[in-house]
């Protein structure tokens, strides 16, 4: 469970550097170091999110990114 602070440095961070000015994401090209914190964030604001990685595509269809692969990512909120 993160802490109150925690999350409003996650939310800070995310807000400041990787918002999205698109009506589809949410936030954009945050670097994948950052994937373990942004989902801590989430579940522990109770939302779903869905992430789409970003980057070189070297396995598999050039369709998407696998997580081995990716550099960045995007956050989508899930409406299903």
């Amino acid at each position: 469970m993160m802490t109150f602070e925690e999350q409003v440095r996650t939310f800070n961070v995310l807000y400041t550097l990787y918002r999205s000015p698109s009506n589809t994401s949410i936030f954009k090209g945050v670097p994948i170091s950052m994937r373990e914190r942004v989902l801590k964030y989430y579940k522990t604001m109770g939302q779903k999110v869905k992430l789409r990685y970003r980057g070189p595509r070297t396995h598999g269809t050039q369709s998407y990114c696998v997580l081995q692969d990716a550099t960045t990512f995007a956050v989508y909120v899930r409406t299903w």
